[in-house]
């Protein structure tokens, strides 16, 4: 099958552009490896080397994803853990606040959902280069997705849940002056609790979850388990810092170890040199 033919010759071009990466990219290496100092106590490098191969895979899953993906196989492509597919479609409600982060591929998340009739809006901010942007929008509208801008995210996905609809937050990256400091790996980090807030205004379920991916192909486990709301929207927020920190311990070379996730906001940061994490060296 071409496609199949296709599919193989990209993985390998993948690979071997991920063997390089650390090579190739000095500055984003950096990162990661400062990042897991933080996390582990040391920069693991067979963990970076897994990493940039699981992102350059993903990435070309991602590419693939309409030549490959067989609705009438969504079982075989998507693993539904904690029940399966009708244990999913039994259980969710259609409106709701779904969690995710830069995990596993987040793009076949929503996708993943919607196969099984739980269709959901994430809220979004357009990667770069402008013309990359393009394709990954074009794409999740082929799929049926209907994404929210990040710089209106907050009335629109209000809106959205208003109208029975589920919305998703990739809540895994600095959130800057507008994110509270909770504990993610031992380490206070600005993390955005407007998902938490949203359905404790509304009283909506709200759902942590991922996708990760299981092998070459359209080869996911998918997961997403009820959060319980707390006694106010950072403490709920606490609670999914937690939760997802026990996923990327898990599954450590599927999360996006290249942001500076840990960076204080601009104005603590301000006229000060920085560790390649972002956080401000000590005088």
């Amino acid at each position: 099958m071409a496609t199949s033919g296709t599919y193989r010759a990209a993985i390998r071009a993948a690979r071997a552009f991920a063997a390089a990466g650390p090579a190739l990219l000095p500055g984003p290496t950096a990162t990661a490896r400062a990042n897991m100092e933080i996390a582990f106590g040391r920069a693991d490098e067979a963990l970076l080397r897994a990493t940039y191969r699981h992102f350059a895979e993903a990435a070309v899953d991602f590419l693939f994803f309409p030549r490959l993906f067989a609705a009438a196989r969504a079982g075989e492509h998507f693993r539904f853990a904690g029940g399966g597919l009708e244990h999913y479609r039994a259980t969710m409600s259609p409106a709701a606040v779904f969690v995710t982060g830069h995990f596993g591929n987040w793009e076949l998340f929503g996708a993943a959902f919607r196969h099984v009739g739980i269709p959901i809006a994430p809220v979004v901010r357009p990667p770069s280069p402008p013309w990359f942007a393009s394709l990954v929008e074009r794409r999740r509208r082929r799929e049926g997705q209907r994404t929210i801008p990040k710089a209106d995210a907050l009335p629109l996905a209000l809106r959205a849940l208003k109208e029975g609809n589920c919305v998703a937050f990739l809540m895994d990256q600095s959130a800057g002056r507008h994110g509270v400091p909770i504990p993610f790996f031992g380490m206070k980090a600005r993390t955005l609790t407007a998902p938490a807030a949203l359905a404790h205004k509304l009283g909506v379920p709200l759902y942590a979850g991922y996708s990760t991916r299981l092998g070459d192909g359209i080869d996911y486990r998918c997961f997403a388990e009820p959060v319980p709301l707390l006694e106010d929207a950072a403490a709920t927020t606490t609670k999914l810092n937690a939760l997802f920190e026990g996923y990327v311990r898990a599954r450590p070379e599927q999360w996006w170890w290249f942001h500076r996730r840990f960076k204080p906001t601009k104005l603590e940061r301000r006229g000060r040199r920085l560790t390649p994490a972002g956080l401000p060296v000590a005088p």
